[in-house]
């Protein structure tokens, strides 16, 4: 800029130079020196018109010199400024590049490690599906081998009677045998005592196999309890297993944002009231808690803005646990905070945001404050 202003100034001193020499035939001595007297009238006053036009043209020349001069400057100021802005809005252009490029990495990383974990998921759902075949199997085989041993059981009871009726026979029997030992006489009562130590440990052995058949009784009714739990659990479990894989196919899905600015919040749950999806019925606008309708792998993403240098940090809490964190900068002006968590949640778990530090938020009527949440089928 500055070589063509000394440029234009150069020209401009040209054509002033040579606007002097117009009239005078490029000398530059006086005009009215020459003798007048050999003149007539009449050509002394062309050359005294002649000398005023160029008077006038001198004087319209410099203005017109000070006026492109000063537009010069003009126009040099503002292309300054105009150069200053296009530096400014390049910087700031290269620095959004900048920004966007780490945000695609991240999502490009995210997607790939989504898609892993639904192959992993694949793969469970398909163990988990033979699982419940073989189980379903073993069931079968349980039910039979618990008619085995009922019947089994029966067995023992029958076997149980015959000897207690035996038993009582022999009592009996050794009853009759006590009497005839006091009628015989005394030749007779060895022979007696004999057969009485017989009878008595015949009835010991009889004992010793009723305790026996009592004891294996008693397992048998023992191990048939624990059949019938196991029964009852592998049935609860083919249960269990069935509505899982059920409910495998369920969607469960939110989006919900602020649209008002707050300047003074500083504690408890940041309510998200505008819900934009929310598939399954899982998050509460008026709570702003997400309450989990059915357990599996679910992720989580939260934005918020900070207002006006207030600075801002906000947990996303399960159960009352925070597990990852945002925070909004006071650096400058309505600074972003986001952050993403993938949790394993159970039935009835709950997630939210809540208040960690700092003081306000800052939103539109488009929520610039969101909090989304969806389940990994």
């Amino acid at each position: 800029m500055l070589a063509t202003g000394v440029l234009v100034f150069a020209f401009l001193n040209v054509v002033q130079t040579s606007s002097l020499s117009v009239v005078t035939d490029d000398e530059t001595e006086n005009l009215t020196s020459p003798n007048l007297d050999t003149l007539d009238s009449n050509n002394v006053d062309v050359f005294r018109q002649l000398l005023n036009q160029e008077t006038l043209i001198r004087m319209t020349l410099v203005k017109n010199v000070h006026a492109l001069m000063k537009d010069m400057l003009t126009l040099q100021e503002k292309l300054t400024v105009a150069e200053n802005k296009i530096s400014k809005i390049q910087t700031s252009t290269d620095h959004e590049i900048t920004v966007l490029k780490k945000e695609i990495d991240i999502l490009q990383t995210e997607n790939s490690f989504l898609k892993n974990h639904s192959a992993f998921c694949k793969n469970d759902l398909e163990n988990l599906n033979e699982n419940l075949d073989y189980v379903t199997k073993s069931i079968s085989d349980v039910k039979v081998e618990v008619r085995y041993l009922t019947i089994s059981l029966f067995d023992i009871n029958d076997r149980y009677r015959e000897m207690e009726k035996l038993l009582q026979c022999f009592n009996v029997s050794t009853e009759n045998i006590k009497s005839e030992i006091e009628d015989n006489d005394q030749k007779q009562s060895t022979e007696l005592l004999e057969m009485k130590t017989q009878h008595m440990k015949t009835i010991d052995d009889i004992r010793n196999i009723t305790r026996t058949l009592n004891a294996d009784l008693n397992q048998y009714k023992t191990d048939q309890w624990r059949l019938s739990d196991s029964v009852s659990s592998l049935e609860q479990f083919r249960n269990n297993q069935t509505n899982t894989k059920c409910d495998q196919k369920q969607e469960v899905a939110f989006t919900a944002g602020v649209t008002s600015s707050s300047s003074t919040w500083n504690s408890g749950t940041l309510i998200f009231n505008v819900v934009i999806t929310n598939a399954g019925n899982g998050y509460n606008p008026s709570t702003g808690v997400f309450t989990t309708p059915i357990g599996g792998t679910y992720v989580f993403y939260v934005s918020a803005v900070e207002y006006s240098k207030q600075y801002l940090r906000i947990d996303i809490v399960l159960n009352s646990v925070s597990k990852v964190r945002a925070i909004g900068v006071d650096s400058a002006s309505y600074q972003t905070g986001t952050n993403m968590v993938v949790l394993e949640l159970q039935k009835g778990d709950s997630v939210w945001v809540k208040h960690s530090y700092g003081k306000g938020y800052y939103s539109e009527n488009v929520p610039l404050i969101t909090l989304s949440g969806f389940r990994i089928l």
